[in-house]
């Protein structure tokens, strides 16, 4: 299996304070982006593709002693978003193929929950206590959640909408900033992107415009620790959280 780490963008919500890619980050002396991968070759995934574009030479100086790299730039970071990039290590990859936004951290389960997979579904992992961990993140789910609606069938229905009163009871759960592809799908996927005509897709949008399109892509609950870090008040409390275990 491949694994696409998206680390193209400045992130310029957080930039200002920590003047570093948002990627570099460090918890317990080690940085986001090489959590993700060290848990991802505790699960023997040796092709790893790290998609980069603002400040290129912090990320491969932070993991130059990892000669399994192979890093591919996006020159048009500026103008794209994170679609993007992923088509670009798509285009690369002929395997099973794990993306992973690279601004977040969790255990190793994730990885697990893929290992060995024969799924032939597009598949996105989902965190179903989304409200305990947007409290921790002293965010408002009505300005930073997005609707997450699965079937009986563990089929996502939507995503990436807003969050109103009306629609609270229907969230099933939160996008983690994780999607599997497998092999069958990645032609799909590349040809979906280029007749939606649109290089500033956000993610779930883009999800979105896939199930439109009679795309059926299954969910599958993580049930163990996430985080994300979008501005540095997400830094700020995470240092207020204890007894997180990453190494599970």
């Amino acid at each position: 299996m491949n694994l696409i780490l998206l680390a193209a963008g400045k992130s310029s919500r957080i930039f200002k304070k920590i003047k570093k890619n948002k990627c570099l980050i460090k918890i317990n002396q080690i940085s986001l982006i090489r959590h993700i991968i060290n848990s991802a070759k505790f699960y023997l995934i040796k092709n790893i593709m790290v998609i980069t574009g603002f400040k290129p030479n912090n990320i491969k100086s932070e993991l130059k002693d990892l000669n399994e790299i192979n890093f591919i730039n996006n020159n048009k970071y500026q103008s794209t978003d994170m679609v993007y990039s992923s088509i670009l290590g798509l285009k690369k990859s002929k395997l099973d193929t794990l993306i992973s936004y690279t601004d977040i951290i969790f255990s190793k389960k994730i990885f697990k929950i893929f290992y060995k997979t024969k799924n032939k579904y597009i598949t996105i992992p989902y965190i179903k206590n989304w409200k305990y961990v947007w409290n921790k993140r002293n965010k408002d789910i009505f300005d930073d959640a997005e609707t997450f609606i699965v079937d009986s069938n563990s089929n996502l229905k939507e995503i990436g909408n807003v969050i109103d009163e009306n629609n609270l009871k229907t969230i099933n759960g939160q996008f983690l900033g994780v999607i599997f592809i497998p092999k069958n799908c990645i032609k799909i996927i590349i040809k979906k992107y280029k007749s939606f005509n649109n290089k500033n897709l956000q993610f779930t949008q883009f999800i979105n415009r896939l199930i439109k399109d009679k795309i059926k892509i299954k969910c599958v609950e993580y049930k163990d620790f996430w985080y994300e870090f979008d501005d540095y008040e997400d830094l700020t409390n995470f240092k207020k959280i204890k007894n997180i275990n990453l190494k599970k």
